[in-house]
């Protein structure tokens, strides 16, 4: 049922109201990170901490970071690809 909800969502908006919708979401996102304090970040763990952390970190965290990023992506394409 929830298919030809979004089927017929697509019927309405054109791809030039997703290009802007995408658009404004990325201007948004980067004012968003300029306007908030982010200092608070860099006192979470001690240079001890962080160094441990960094000396751990093995292939086996990359492929999972890599796979999350590869799986988000897909996602996004999805979602662009049922409004094109």
């Amino acid at each position: 049922m929830n298919f030809f909800i979004i089927t017929s969502l697509t019927k309405d908006i054109s791809r030039i109201d997703l290009i802007g919708i995408l658009i404004g979401h990325l201007i948004f996102g980067v004012a968003l990170t300029q306007l908030l304090d982010w200092t608070w970040l860099k006192n979470l763990m001690s240079e001890e901490d962080k160094t441990r952390m960094l000396k751990s970190y093995t292939w086996k965290d990359l492929l999972v970071d890599g796979a999350i990023v590869t799986v988000l992506l897909g996602i996004i394409f999805l979602i662009i690809s049922i409004f094109l």
